[in-house]
């Protein structure tokens, strides 16, 4: 499914805008920060799926009026009559308007996903959906290695062996006993391959160490 969001509908949903005044220069770092909480919690993956469209009377300093951002599409509205109008535009161009979400309180905005037969979310049960795939994502281990969950087993014990990144760490940690006639073996090339007991093996060496 793809994402179609009303830029500061959103935002005053989320609290992001309205109340007091604020700098045109304040005000765009309000908005940028808007986008950069929004791209962190839908991740990598749906952020390519979404669109942002703002409302726009001059074109803006800090972002072309088309332009791609952390994977999200943002758009300005400059030559439309607002944001509304341009999402109206985009659910009437799309060839699937049924694989749209369409995410804004406003009624217009909900009334032209209905005609397109697209989903339309409000943008506080959105906000709500945010804190959840938010939630998941810091469940979720990094792919890259750095941080990863690590399976265990009743014990406490990793059972599962390291990865390359973490023997790397470990080996430069250890690199000043690494000549050891007694550890070579499991310093080489099977180092990637280090278990928890390799790792408490190489800590005991240590203790030993003058």
């Amino acid at each position: 499914m793809a994402w179609l969001i009303d830029g500061y509908n959103l935002m005053h949903a989320a609290g992001a805008i309205g109340g007091k005044e604020v700098t045109r220069e304040a005000f765009r770092r309000l908005r940028r920060r808007f986008l950069d909480e929004l791209a962190d919690a839908l991740g990598p993956a749906r952020a390519r799926e979404t669109t942002v469209v703002f409302d726009a009377n001059s074109p803006p300093r800090d972002f072309d009026l088309e332009t791609t951002y952390k994977g999200l599409r943002v758009l300005f509205a400059l030559e439309d009559e607002s944001a509304d109008a341009r999402i109206e535009m985009i659910l009437a161009a799309h060839s699937v308007p049924k694989s749209l979400i369409v995410v804004s309180s406003d009624r217009r905005v909900r009334r032209a996903a209905a005609r397109r037969r697209a989903e339309a979310v409000p943008s506080d049960q959105f906000l709500d959906q945010l804190d959840r795939m938010r939630a998941e994502g810091r469940r979720k281990p990094d792919r890259d290695g750095a941080g990863e969950a690590s399976p265990a087993g009743d014990d406490g014990k990793r059972n599962t062996p390291l990865s390359a990144q973490e023997a790397a760490f470990w080996l430069e940690a250890f690199s000043d006993i690494a000549d050891d006639p007694g550890l070579s073996d499991g310093l080489r090339e099977s180092a990637p391959m280090l278990t928890d007991e390799d790792i408490e093996r190489i800590r005991r060496e240590v203790d030993r160490e003058p």
